[in-house]
Formats: C-alpha cells, structure tokens, sequence
C-alpha cells in the first residue's frame, strides 16, 4: 500500500481498513504498529532516522524514496516488482582463501561442507516455504475471489510466526560513562558476565555490571595496569602495564581484583587474551606491538612466537570455545603486493597454521567467538557514513572454523568498535567504542619562544587536518571529511566556518603551497584503493580557476615545495621498506629521483618528513622504528650530508615542520605512555642541535604544528579520544 501511494500518505485507518475485515475485533492501534515496525525491521530502518518508512504521528506512514513499477519479459504484471533502490547491506562471506603470509610448514586447514542433516533440514524448509508461497500466488492469479488483502494477511500471519519464534529483541546499554578527557583505555567483561574490568587516566576499576557499583582495584604503589582478558576463576585479569619512564615496550602481568602482587608473564607484550580454559594466553609483539602473535602456557610460563605476520598488523584474537584455534583480523602493510586485503584469519593453537575465512576491506579489528556456531565481527558502514562501524556475525561450521551463508546486523551505532569481550556462555557482550576526532587548533607565538594558550579552530564534529597557510598568513588550508570524503578547505582566522576550496565525490590530499604561493598542490587517492594504482598530483589556483594535473605516478606519498626564489618540490614513495624522494616541477615536467635522500621507512609515522622554506634541508626521524632512539635526522640536499639531532623525551615522531627562516622545526608526537593513557607535545628544535619543549600535556594527542609564513601562529592538529562500554544482551 506504501508503495501504491507513490510518496502520499496512507492512513492508519486505511491501514486498518485494509488489514481487517470489518467484523474483526482487535487492537488496531497494537496491530498496525506491529506491522509497520516489522516492515522497519525487514528493510532496516529506524524509526528515529527514516530512510524509507516515513511517520505523520496519529495520522499515518509515507514511503519516502522514488518508487518505478516495472513489467514483467511478458508484459504482464499481476504483482508489480520495485525496482532496487539500495544495495543489500548483509554481506556475502567471501570463500576461504589460504594466508600467504603464514609460515612455510603451514597448510591449510581441510575445508568441508556444513554438516548434511542441518543442510538437508535447512533445504527442505525453503523448499517448503518456496511452495506454499507459489501456491498462495498461484490461488491470487487463478481464483479472482481471493483478494490481494487476503493474501497480505497471510503473508503477515506467516511473519508473525517467524518473529515471536526469534526470541526478545536485542538490549543494549551503558556500563560507563565517562567524559571526553578521561577516555577508558580498556574494558573488559568477566566470563561469568557479573563483573566488568576497565582502566581510564585515574587508574583501575571493578564495576558490577546489574548494580553498578565500582570499585578500585588495589594496586602496587606505581603501578598501573590496563586490563586485558580474565581468567576462568573470575578473579584473576591478564593485565598490560606500561613503564612511561623507563620508555619500553609494555610487560604483561596476572593481577587480583581483590589485591595481591602481582606477577609478570612476560617482559614485552600486548593485547593478551586467556583461553576458555585458562591454559594458554595469546599476546603481541612486534615493532608497533601487533605484528606478531606469541603463546604463554600458563603452568609453564614459557613464551614462544606461532604466527609472524611479516609486517601485516593483527587485531586482539578471539579463542574458540573448545581453546583449539584463535579468530583475529589480519591488517596489511598499506603497500603489501599480497593483494588479500582486510581478513578474518583462523588459526591452529598448537601449530601455527593460519587460513583466511573473510576476506573484506570494511573489517574493522575486533572479532569474538561467543559459541561454536557464530563469529562476531565489525564491518564498516557505507559511504557517507563510513567513520562509523557496527557488528555482524556469521554462522560457523564448527568442525571446520570456516564460515557460511549470509552475515546478519547486530548493532545500528554511530562509533568505532575499539574491543569485543564476550561471557563464557556467549549471552553478554562488552562493547568498547572509542571515537577519535581531530581537529586544528591555532595558537600565538610569544616572546621568548613561548606558546599561549590552545585556541580550538575547527569547531565541526568531523576530522579535520592542517597543512598550510595562505600566503598572507591570513588563513588556513586543511582537508576534512565534514561533508563526506576528504575535501580541503580553507578558513580565516576570525572565522568560525571554512570555505570549500576543493570537493567532489574523490577522497583528497592534504594541500600544499607551489613555490610562488599561487597554487595549491592536492593529491587525488585512486578511487579502487590499490596500491599499484597511480596517484594524481593536482594544482589549483587560490585565486579560483579549475585544476590542472601537475603530475601522476604510481604510489605517491607525502609531497612538499620549497618558496621562491626556491623552486624545488619533492614527493616522496615507498618501495620495498625503502622511502625515495623525487624532484619534479609543479607545472608539469621532469622528474628525478634524489638518491641522497632514500632510507628505510614504513608507511607509518616514521615516513613523515618536511622540506626547508629556502629549499636547502629535509628533516625527516632518524629512524621508522619506535624502539629505537629517537631523533631527526636532517639532509643537507645541496652538500647530500646528513645530521642527525637525538630527541629522547619524543619518541615517537608524529609530524614536523620548518619554521619560516629554514633555521627550526616544529617537531610533535608522543612522549610517553601508560595504562591511562598518553601524553604529547611540541619541541622546538634548531640547527645546532638545541632542543627546547614548549608544549607538554596528556588531555588531547598534539601530532604537529604548521606555522605562519609570517611566523606569528602555529596551526596546531591534535586529537581528543572519547571511549566507553556498552553490555549487548539478546544478540
């Protein structure tokens, strides 16, 4: 009827009239909400966010997108088709693909059917229901006195059926509620689903999960821990613990809930998680802390390595109920010519052996194992809405760990998934979301090399990144997914709203300025994502005027210009471990590598670098690894000599940038680290090797600073981080 109206509106009364015959006596009211939620329910909608069911309250619904009724190869259409408005939102479950990045004894585990009874079962019930379908359709075409009402009241008896057999509707609600500057770091429920365990900047806390109540876990004094998994006895968590002084990776330590001391597992490790069974625990290693994965068993408190992801990055695992395998998502090096993408990998607990069981590029990085018939995981949402990333499980051939069918929606949320925990008897999860948003903040530069306050610049709710000035210092450019994808905008410093410079449906690259401060240079990202895709390298005018491609090459990175009288630009790439640098001209012309240049890199932190103003310099870490000393390192390009700078209290580089003499960096980045948290800042480093901290705290993350050509303004990226727990019950 909704789609008959064609965008009017159809009445509760029409509704009514059109369910029920007149002599009928029930709750209308129950009864057509009833319908029209179900309806909801089929096409995934939301009630309080319409896509397609519209509601006039009190008076009735409207179908709110285009609708186009379509014949059938016959022309003859007794029961119209719509055609498709939007794509499916549940998933196929691609087939298993063996890791290739396993190691070399490894085979794939035997795949095999689901087994045949419940195949046989589920086959004949379609059939079934195929039939008695085709019969009613069969009884409207050949018996005019069956009205199509009469069939719609069938059909919905049979959904009725269906849905009081699904059992209650999913609950969801929050276990804790903390502000923006106190983000929780962890939290994790207890197998029996009384207790959950969660840290935050003011240390360590037991809340029950019915009542309420919280306590503080007793610690060692100097001690903090940020919990990881429980053990089965419900008393005992795997918790890490971070030395911010001593600037090492972190430890893994069993702890009470009730006090005690607590006792080490192992010296370097993360994101462990305890077997069903409390005899194994899986953790991190690695020069990020997620490229390796390592086993302790418990009664021998022995730590031996089983999967090397060669550079690819896991999320935490998920242990089978039987403690057999372990479920994690496999992440590649943003240039792995492996070609598998994001994958939900399945491992052997005794042998190592890994095989991919889903393959798809909107896997976020948790997953659980709630029973031995469903895998939980988290897929991101479509594009505009694609900072967002909800649940879905699939069914599970438990003799097999591979996955089959079609995936179902858990959850309709707006936030990351940070953490996954489920209870022993997989009827309660604990569900980490932390949203991270960055924003550009401005602040003045004083006398005496000090720094004022903080001003926050961008005020949307989106991320936002700076990477230049007009050249009057008047404004800055950033790019920002505040309307969908990357665009780059541009705002005054006595604005509080930017201007769109640059839009479209392509996801951008931060601008910078050409040598004669006319133009802006911008990279256009491959639309397909692959990393063998070329990249375009666009310039467009400040003044307004379309844009022109300056240059296209395969795999471009980060990209910088020198000012006049100046006229040198470089991009950088990255091959093979190695990051080059390329001269080329901004107009369009000929490009030359600069071997001097080249060193080993990533695609991670440790691949930033900045161009000198008067063309002469490139600062870039001294080193890509974190657990190395930090430092920068600086190239003469005029004499090929490099410099290298130590920066101990930065240890790790987030970005950098000339001060406009060329004779200074601003260098930001991380400073250290603990269970609640970190903390980061600003250092202001000179030529001759003075090093001088001017920013310094842990309530937001400062990454870099960008300054005015006229040096009065740093255009400061930091980001704040909000995170709490939600219980997930009739999943």
């Amino acid at each position: 009827m909704l789609l008959q109206a064609d965008g009017e509106v159809v009445t509760r009364e029409q509704l009514c009239a059109a369910l029920w015959p007149k002599d009928t006596f029930v709750d209308f009211e129950h009864g057509v909400n009833t319908a029209v939620k179900k309806l909801r329910q089929a096409l995934e909608d939301s009630a309080e966010r319409p896509r397609f069911v519209e509601t006039l309250p009190r008076i009735g619904y409207r179908f709110m997108v285009p609708v186009e009724w379509t014949n059938s190869r016959t022309g003859i259409s007794l029961l119209p088709s719509v055609v498709t408005i939007a794509p499916l939102e549940t998933p196929p479950v691609s087939p298993p693909l063996v890791s290739q990045q396993a190691p070399e004894e490894t085979t794939p585990i035997t795949q095999q059917d689901p087994p045949k009874r419940n195949w046989m079962l589920r086959a004949s019930i379609a059939a079934a229901t195929l039939i008695m379908i085709t019969s009613v359709l069969w009884l409207f075409v050949g018996n005019k006195y069956l009205s199509q009402t009469q069939v719609g009241r069938w059909i919905g008896w049979v959904a009725t059926q269906r849905s009081s057999e699904s059992g209650p509707a999913l609950s969801q609600r929050r276990l804790t509620a903390n502000p923006h500057d106190a983000p929780l770091t962890s939290g994790v429920i207890s197998l029996d689903g009384k207790y959950l365990a969660y840290s935050d900047p003011t240390g360590l806390y037991l809340r029950q999960v019915d009542s309420g109540e919280t306590i503080a876990v007793p610690l060692p004094k100097g001690f903090d821990a940020m919990p990881e998994s429980w053990f089965p006895d419900g008393v005992h968590l795997v918790a890490s613990h971070f030395d911010d002084l001593e600037k090492k990776p972190p430890s893994l330590w069993e702890i009470s809930v009730v006090g005690g001391t607590p006792r080490k597992l192992a010296d370097g490790g993360l994101s462990a998680r305890v077997s069903p069974d409390g005899s194994k625990i899986a953790f991190f290693r690695g020069k990020w802390d997620d490229e390796e994965i390592w086993l302790i068993e418990t009664d021998k408190n022995i730590a031996k390595k089983i999967v090397d992801g060669g550079g690819d990055h896991f999320g935490p695992i998920a242990w089978s109920p039987d403690g057999k395998r372990f479920a994690c998502v496999r992440m590649p090096d943003r240039f792995s010519t492996v070609g598998l993408g994001q994958r939900i990998e399945v491992f052997d607990a005794e042998t190592g052996r890994g095989e991919t069981i889903l393959s798809d590029f909107r896997l976020g990085g948790a997953v659980a194992w709630p029973d031995s018939r469903r895998l939980i995981y988290a897929l991101q949402e479509a594009p505009p809405n694609d900072q967002n990333f909800n649940l879905w499980w699939s069914r599970l051939d438990p003799s097999t760990a591979r996955l089959y069918g079609l995936a179902a929606r858990i959850t309709n949320d707006q936030t990351p998934i940070a953490g996954i925990s489920v209870t022993s008897d997989g009827k309660r999860i604990a569900l980490l979301r932390r949203e991270f948003q960055t924003d550009v903040y401005l602040a003045e530069l004083l006398a005496q090399g000090q720094l004022s306050a903080l001003r926050r610049f961008t005020l949307d709710d989106r991320d936002d990144w700076p990477s230049a000035w007009t050249p009057d210092s008047k404004a800055v450019l950033f790019v920002s997914n505040r309307d969908g994808p990357n665009h780059i905008f541009r705002q005054s410093t006595d604005a509080t709203h930017p201007d769109l410079l640059i839009g479209g449906k392509d996801n951008l690259g931060h601008p910078h300025l050409t040598p004669d401060g006319l133009s802006a240079l911008y990279l256009v990202f491959p639309s397909s994502g692959k990393s063998t895709d070329n990249s375009r390298l666009m310039r467009v005018p400040l003044a307004g005027g379309p844009s022109e491609l300056a240059l296209e090459e395969p795999g471009i990175g980060e990209y910088r210009c020198a000012r006049l009288p100046s006229t040198l630009c470089i991009y950088s790439r990255i091959d093979n471990g190695q990051q080059r640098f390329f001269s080329f001209d901004p107009a369009g012309g000929k490009v030359s590598e600069l071997p001097a240049a080249k060193r080993p890199s990533d695609d991670g932190p440790g691949s930033a670098w900045s161009l000198s103003p008067d063309g002469k310099y490139l600062a870039s870490p001294k080193s890509a690894n974190p657990l190395e000393a930090a430092g920068l390192r600086i190239l003469d390009l005029t004499k090929g000599t490099p410099q290298e700078i130590s920066l101990p209290n930065l240890p790790l580089i987030m970005g950098m940038d000339w001060a406009p003499d060329s004779r200074s960096l601003w260098v930001g980045g991380y400073m250290g680290r603990s269970s609640g948290g970190t903390r980061s800042g600003l250092l202001k480093v000179d030529l001759t090797g003075r090093v001088k901290t001017i920013l310094e705290g842990s309530s937001m993350a400062v990454w870099f600073a960008v300054p005015s050509p006229d040096g009065h303004r740093l255009a400061v990226m930091a980001h704040t981080d909000s995170s709490n727990v939600s219980l997930l019950e009739n999943f």
